[in-house]
């Protein structure tokens, strides 16, 4: 059975809301090749929250959020935040990312997919979460 999109399915409950997880356990986080896309948007959603954690701090890494659509490579989509959120600061700690405002920038059609992007220095980078909250759209 095909995904219905339930902002078009489903009218009176209003906005339709749900959160998408990544995990890098262990030491993989601390190797670029594990950065990869993680999600597939079945239908038209809006990227409305991000925020990430670990166990263990990197040297100077950061993150970014990117939208890959169909067909494109993987660091060649858009940045979905306004900036990188680092990951070598407090362990244990919740750190937000900035979403983009530019409509066109946070909203993932059918088919676009999210990746994480690392830059800057990844050892011992351990146990790295992320969480995406996003919203479906007509």
């Amino acid at each position: 059975m095909p995904f219905r999109n339930p902002a078009l399915f489903d009218q009176e409950s209003g906005v339709k809301s749900f959160t998408v997880s990544v995990l890098l356990s262990g030491t993989a986080p601390a190797t670029a090749s594990q950065y990869e896309r993680f999600w597939t948007a079945p239908a038209k959603c809006v990227v409305d929250s991000f925020v990430l954690t670990y166990s263990v701090a990197s040297s100077s890494g950061t993150v970014q959020l990117e939208k890959v659509p169909s067909a494109t490579a993987q660091g060649s989509g858009t940045n979905i935040l306004t900036g990188t959120v680092s990951t070598s600061s407090t362990a244990n700690t919740n750190n937000s990312g900035t979403i983009s405002t530019t409509a066109a920038t946070a909203e993932l059609a059918s088919g676009d997919s999210l990746a994480l992007v690392n830059a800057g220095t990844l050892t011992s980078l351990t146990d790295l979460q992320v969480t995406v909250g996003l919203h479906w759209i007509s």
